[in-house]
């Protein structure tokens, strides 16, 4: 019985470290576009969550609301981000707006090697969240929900960067 209760525990502690791993490679990513580091957090926190207040993102990443608010103010402005005062607490809500690549990438080859990355460790999550008593744990569904996007969208985006680095390599031929 006691090992049962420690199992929970144990899980949704990993999940919650499988989380923060997860936004730490899209806070990388965004860095790699040349955002700040924190800015790229938060715009990671909203990716994952869907939905944040600023409390919320205090929690999540220490940081000072004054500096959350700034953050969340740059998204907005850049229209990546969008909020909405919640009626019944009066509280602002963020959502993301746009997708990932639109918030996070830079040049092709370091765009190519960071999914390349990404797909290796996103590997080694879904064979850790196979498990069959995972499923029932808190966090699962968002975690779940991201793997099957990034399992839908990398392929694609790494299509697509595949096609322009070969225009642009056939453009530099012509050009000689």
């Amino acid at each position: 019985m006691k090992m049962e209760d420690s199992k929970p525990h144990n899980i949704e502690e990993k999940l919650r470290t499988i989380e923060k791993r997860l936004i730490d490679i899209l806070k990388n990513f965004g860095y790699l576009k040349g955002r700040s580091s924190k800015i790229s957090e938060i715009a990671a926190y909203l990716y994952v969550h869907q939905e944040v207040t600023q409390k919320i993102l205090r929690k999540l990443t220490g940081y000072s609301l004054g500096t959350i608010s700034t953050a969340l103010r740059a998204l907005e402005k850049r229209g990546h981000a969008r909020r909405y005062r919640d009626p019944d607490t009066r509280e602002y809500h963020y959502e993301l707006n746009g997708t990932l690549l639109q918030i996070t990438s830079r040049s092709v080859p370091d765009v190519q090697r960071y999914f390349s990355q990404m797909r290796e460790f996103f590997g080694g999550i879904e064979a850790k969240i196979s498990r069959p008593y995972i499923p029932e744990k808190r966090g699962y569904e968002n975690i779940r929900q991201f793997l099957n996007e990034m399992n839908d969208i990398i392929p694609a985006y790494e299509h697509a960067l595949q096609e322009i680095r070969t225009m642009t390599l056939n453009i530099k031929q012509e050009a000689r």
